[in-house]
């Protein structure tokens, strides 16, 4: 499961660049995101897409262009849900770490496709 879960976190990363509709189809409808003190409930994908759009261009502000991450924690619970707890590495156009950040997540496997139900930021 290991292999399959970083598969999926690549797609995730890989996903950003093509805004946030692109990002919110990784999650499920509904989903719960937690960060910097808010929890939100997404009912669907458009409300999602709603908070990548804010989160995308803060982080464009800041002058991200792209990250790397490291799986700090893959763990399996039964056949069909997971949690992953990832140190993202927010880079610049010049490859550098501008900031970096771990990010927990409660995956669920339906019909064969991972989601994402809850994201949970580590507020530092």
């Amino acid at each position: 499961m290991q292999t399959e879960l970083e598969a999926f976190f690549d797609a995730y990363r890989d996903s950003f660049p093509h805004g946030p509709t692109a990002i919110a189809e990784f999650y499920f409808e509904p989903c719960i995101t937690a960060r910097m003190g808010a929890v939100r409930v997404n009912p669907s994908h458009k409300e999602a897409s709603e908070l990548f759009a804010k989160v995308d261009a803060q982080y464009r502000a800041r002058g991200y262009t792209h990250a790397e991450y490291v799986p700090l924690d893959l763990r399996a619970f039964g056949t069909n849900s997971a949690l992953a707890t990832i140190r993202w590495s927010y880079r610049g156009a010049d490859g550098a770490t501008i900031w970096q950040t771990t990010f927990s997540y409660n995956l669920y496997r339906r019909d064969g496709a991972w989601k994402i139900l809850l994201q949970t930021m580590h507020d530092e």
